[in-house]
């Protein structure tokens, strides 16, 4: 919980808090985490979609990331795209998606885009004002 709160209110609401204590109580997919020594420094996942999700394409199998982020003490270390590329190989080793979902902010976006992500939904004042909500997707 300290490395989302070192996160807000520049990238996360302060009202995600509580959604994110209940993802960490009722983990949906695989979820990494960066120590360095006992101190988390970056964690994110993956899960693949529910078909019962109502944003399900029932086309294509879908893996969305489950909430990345790392400390902004350790920001610019390219610590965040190595666990980004780590879990898109292992949704690839895994066979389960065709493609990949990031429901993101704006700030975190171009980030994707660097990772040959296409946006395709912008929402604003989403997670809270001043913080939109960014759909990208990857094909593999």
């Amino acid at each position: 919980m300290s490395l989302l709160d070192a996160n807000t209110p520049e990238f996360f609401g302060a009202n995600e808090r509580p959604d994110f204590e209940k993802f960490l109580d009722d983990l949906p997919g695989p979820y990494l985490v960066l120590l360095d020594g006992s101190q988390v420094i970056g964690c994110g996942g993956y899960c693949i979609e529910d078909e019962n999700d109502p944003n399900h394409d029932p086309n294509t199998r879908v893996a969305r990331t489950t909430w990345g982020m790392v400390h902004p003490d350790y920001k610019g270390l390219g610590l965040g795209k190595l666990l980004f590329i780590h879990r898109r190989e292992m949704i690839k080793a895994s066979g389960d998606a065709d493609r990949i979902r990031v429901i993101t902010s704006q700030f975190i976006a171009p980030f994707f885009t660097k990772l040959d992500f296409q946006e395709v939904r912008r929402e604003k004042d989403v997670f809270a004002d001043g913080i939109d909500l960014v759909e990208l997707w990857f094909d593999f």
